[in-house]
């Protein structure tokens, strides 16, 4: 069974090298983070607060543009239908793909987070490497059942858009409160954060498989 994953998984990272999806992710969210210094005044630095959400609210709208290709390919070439008919746990499949989706969308943001917090405000903080780390694959995991659940619609971009945007809401909120400066009682988010990515590891992705079964049959 692991060989199946680390197969799905290499196909994965190998098409997303290959192809220029993946970089366009991490090219938007650096061309919309420079649309705030652009907006918001001559001053040198933004306030901190506000680069802090400025890099969570860019972090979201990559997120959603690389969903949108999460589980379409797989449904279009027919590799969905082949995993269920060679019986290959579609669980494994799905692990693999939000694996693949947070290395991509996710982890360079996470890595570049602190560079772009100083450049926005000429500060640092380690607690926005942490919001994001725990924030950016719960965005993951709970984008990937609506992902599945809008294979074959022919306006699925925007609607995707509409549906994910509300459970993304806390998830944004938790991640901007617990690195911000003002807030005393500063791991009380991370705590929340946690717990939902402890919960959403395996809610998410069992969620995702019932939606797919569905899609195939």
């Amino acid at each position: 069974m692991f060989n199946i994953f680390i197969t799905v998984m290499k196909k994965d990272l190998k098409d997303n090298f290959l192809s220029n999806k993946a970089w366009f992710t991490l090219s938007f969210f650096l061309l919309c983070l420079l649309i705030f210094p652009l907006a918001l005044g001559n001053t040198q630095y933004l306030d901190f607060d506000l680069s802090i959400s400025a890099i969570w609210i860019t972090t979201l709208f990559a997120n959603l543009i690389a969903l949108d290709q999460m589980y379409k390919e797989d449904y279009n070439d027919g590799t969905l239908l082949y995993f269920a008919i060679n019986r290959v746990p579609l669980s494994l499949f799905v692990y693999s793909k939000c694996l693949s989706h947070w290395l991509f969308s996710g982890f360079p943001i996470v890595v570049m987070s602190p560079f772009c917090l100083y450049v926005l405000s000429g500060d640092n903080n380690y607690h926005m490497f942490i919001s994001l780390l725990l924030g950016t694959p719960i965005l993951t995991l709970i984008g990937s059942p609506i992902a599945a659940l809008m294979l074959g619609s022919s306006v699925r971009g925007p609607i995707l858009t509409f549906i994910t945007l509300p459970f993304y809401f806390p998830i944004i909120i938790f991640g901007v409160m617990g690195t911000s400066e003002i807030n005393s009682n500063i791991n009380a988010e991370f705590y929340l954060l946690l717990a939902i990515l402890s919960i959403g590891i395996i809610l998410f992705p069992l969620l995702t498989v019932k939606i797919l079964k569905a899609a195939i049959d």
